[in-house]
């Protein structure tokens, strides 16, 4: 049966992978997207997810959501994402202008009226929008039926101005918090195995030989994101696809349940009373192959 799946994000070259990917997968049933600022600011992310739809040629809503974290003020991340977020590789403009209807009453909408626990969020991004909605509508949060997200770092040091938090946890530290003590069902995938997950030139190459426009475009973004000075090395993690990779590849993920905390204030991971279930380690080469498979059908 299809996987019926909400994606949250702050597309983000990464972000953008995993779409691409999401969408081109029979087994996944992409409802909407729904947009926070994250890397960069509300209106480019809301703007991106409808340019990335419209390269998968993918009619989708795409719901605008926070526009800040809860309480702070945004940190954007233009140094590695671009000004465009999209590490300047063209993308078509989006079929449709954003729904007007907002992040967290879509996802409520969606929740209530769709059979409980029939729908997955892949979160890809800092976690304001799912903090609302569980502040918000509590009855509809109640319906999700698992989430996968991106985020934080537990014995791997962070990515975050030079401190143990990962970004998509660190932009929204109260949010991060809501969300991972909640007792959802929730799997995180952090920077411990993200960063097992790269690609080198080589794999550009057999990603723009299999000739589809979401192929092209994934090797394009992946070009964008290595370091400047490193021709022969490997590109930064493929963060935000592990995502959905981990959706239809589960074996090729180690999970643990470890028992931690978000730090309010920080975003880091600490030791603490709520079990949570975190992918520690990751099989690379089938990853790889899984995504370009995924990507050229």
């Amino acid at each position: 049966a299809q996987m019926r799946v909400i994606i949250d994000t702050d597309p983000g070259i990464d972000d953008a992978i995993a779409i691409l990917y999401a969408l081109r997968q029979p087994e996944i049933d992409v409802a909407a997207l729904t947009t926070v600022a994250g890397n960069i600011g509300l209106s480019v992310t809301t703007d991106n997810a409808g340019r990335i739809a419209a390269l998968a040629g993918v009619a989708l809503p795409v719901h605008p959501g926070a526009a800040a974290p809860l309480g702070r003020d945004p940190a954007p991340e233009l140094g590695i994402h671009g000004q465009d977020g999209l590490g300047g590789v063209i993308f078509p403009d989006p079929l449709a202008a954003p729904s007007v209807t907002g992040a967290v009453s879509a996802l409520a909408e969606l929740l209530m009226t769709e059979p409980a626990g029939s729908i997955d969020l892949f979160c890809l991004a800092p976690l304001t929008n799912i903090a609302l909605l569980l502040d918000t509508a509590p009855q509809a949060a109640a319906r999700i039926r698992r989430i996968i997200a991106m985020g934080g770092a537990v014995d791997e040091p962070g990515n975050f101005r030079g401190t143990r938090a990962e970004f998509n946890l660190a932009h929204d530290p109260q949010a991060a918090a809501r969300v991972l003590h909640a007792g959802l069902d929730l799997l995180l995938i952090p920077l411990d195995a993200t960063r097992q997950l790269r690609a080198d030139r080589a794999y550009l190459n057999q990603l723009r030989a299999s000739h589809t426009a979401p192929a092209i475009a994934c090797a394009d973004l992946i070009e964008a994101y290595f370091t400047a000075d490193a021709q022969t090395a490997e590109s930064r993690p493929l963060h935000d696809p592990c995502v959905p990779l981990y959706a239809l590849h589960p074996e090729l993920f180690r999970v643990e349940t470890r028992a931690l905390q978000v730090d309010p204030e920080t975003g880091a991971l600490d030791p603490g009373p709520h079990p949570i279930k975190v992918a520690m380690g990751l099989g690379a080469s089938g990853l790889r192959a899984a995504l370009k498979t995924g990507l050229a059908c």
